[in-house]
C-alpha cells in the first residue's frame, strides 16, 4: 500500500500548490477548526487538509500520525463531539482500504 494516497473522482486532492486548492486547504481548515471543540478526536491536534469529496460533506486531513476522513456539518458553529463525525485511521494503508468507493 502506499504511504501517501491517490485519491480518484469524486475526490479532489488538494495537495498541489494552486491557487484553488490552496484557497480550498485555508477555507476548509477554518471550517473544521470552527466546528470541533473540546472532547473532538482532532481538538488541539495540528491537521493538514490534504483533499475534499465533491459528492459530500467530507474532507481528508491527515495528523502527525494519523489519517482521517471528516463530515463537516457546515453549522458555522461548535459542535458537540462526536460531531463533526471523524473516522481516524492509523496508517495510510487502512485508511486506503476503508477509502468510500466512488458512487
Amino acid at each position: 500500500m502506499p504511504d501517501q494516497p491517490v485519491f480518484s473522482d469524486p475526490w479532489w486532492d488538494l495537495r498541489r500548490d494552486g491557487p484553488a486548492e490552496q484557497a480550498q486547504r485555508r477555507a476548509l481548515h477554518a471550517q473544521l477548526f470552527s466546528e470541533i471543540a473540546p472532547g473532538h478526536p482532532l481538538h488541539g491536534q495540528p491537521v493538514e487538509v490534504v483533499a475534499r469529496s465533491k459528492a459530500s460533506d467530507d474532507i481528508v486531513v491527515q495528523t502527525a500520525e494519523r489519517w482521517a476522513i471528516v463530515h463537516l456539518t457546515w453549522e458555522n458553529a461548535i459542535q458537540t463531539p462526536p460531531w463533526p463525525v471523524t473516522c481516524l485511521h492509523e496508517s495510510a494503508s487502512d485508511f486506503v482500504r476503508k477509502l468510500p468507493e466512488p458512487g
